[in-house]
């Protein structure tokens, strides 16, 4: 008996006996109760770090478990492979998109086996397989076909590195998640889904979801965001048009004095009278480089400049 583990000795056994014996393999079984369990799907960067390690290792307990407990458990992995990154991390390193992307998948796969993950592999899939997206794109035309997609303009985060649209979540302290690039709003053309014609689907269903936390439940009947109010035209000064309204109190609106636009909003700056354009120009652009997550913090001490306009 050795003294000292080695993990090399012992560990490529057992991953090869999993893998000729297909031992993670989900097949039909009518006799035990399905568990289905899916991790995020790693983006194939090139190489795997500990975010994934403990990601995936959490997940891989779970499965383990479950499958001793005598259920029969399907867990799948893939690849979050589209997108600007992969293109421009492909021209960093004079490559073609395509191969700089199989080649990560390669690598990272070898490195997940390695660490004894227990996928299965029989069901991998990356969403640059055309055999995935089509079904993307059927999705999507169906979705269009009844006009559940639409196009619009709209203010996103945008990283000019990159060259591509970020989340709210992937904006850190004013910069890109990927590249520390400093991020701006850009006003495009943009695709939207009208996820508001499900609203009263879901929230209807929050209240028959069992065993979900009420703060789990809070989260996502927010998330929806339905709010029942009216919408109200405020004269501007002049007859030089109107200002639209959205209350959900309109027995306040006697008591209003002041009526406050967001900056991405297409009158804040016709509304600016000469004197005032520069400051509110500044104000603007000042506004617009804070992240949307600090900006609609409950905690934010509100500011704002005087435009110059009345109702």
């Amino acid at each position: 008996m050795e003294e000292k583990f080695v993990p090399k000795h012992v560990e490529e056994k057992w991953q090869r006996f999993w893998e000729e014996s297909s031992a993670f393999r989900a097949t039909r079984n009518e006799n035990k109760e399905k568990y289905y369990l899916l991790e995020m799907f790693p983006y194939p960067s090139g190489r795997i770090h500990m975010g994934h390690v403990r990601n995936y290792s959490i997940g891989d307990v779970i499965a383990r478990f479950m499958r001793m407990r005598g259920r029969n458990v399907l867990h799948p992995m893939g690849w979050d492979a589209f997108g600007m990154p992969a293109e421009n991390a492909a021209i960093q390193h004079k490559s073609h998109p395509g191969a700089w992307t199989y080649e990560n998948i390669e690598y990272m796969r070898s490195q997940l086996k390695k660490l004894g993950f227990s996928y299965d592999w029989d069901r991998e899939i990356a969403t640059c397989h055309v055999d995935y997206y089509r079904w993307e794109q059927l999705i999507f035309l169906k979705m269009y076909e009844k006009g559940l997609a639409y196009k619009k303009n709209s203010f996103v985060n945008w990283c000019p590195k990159c060259e591509t649209v970020l989340a709210n979540e992937q904006v850190e302290d004013g910069g890109c998640w990927r590249c520390d690039s400093e991020v701006v709003q850009k006003e495009l053309d943009q695709w939207f889904l009208r996820i508001t014609e499900y609203a009263e689907e879901l929230l209807e269903y929050t209240n028959k979801l069992p065993g979900w936390p009420e703060r789990v439940l809070t989260m996502q009947r927010n998330w929806i965001g339905k709010s029942s109010g009216c919408e109200i035209d405020f004269a501007l000064e002049g007859g030089a048009g109107t200002v639209r309204v959205f209350t959900t109190r309109q027995d306040t609106l006697y008591g209003a004095t002041f009526m406050s636009l967001a900056p991405e909003h297409p009158l804040a700056m016709d509304l600016a009278v000469s004197d005032r354009r520069e400051e509110v120009a500044a104000f603007i652009d000042k506004v617009k480089r804070t992240d949307k997550q600090v900006r609609t913090a409950e905690d934010l001490e509100k500011e704002g400049v005087f435009t110059g306009a009345y109702c």
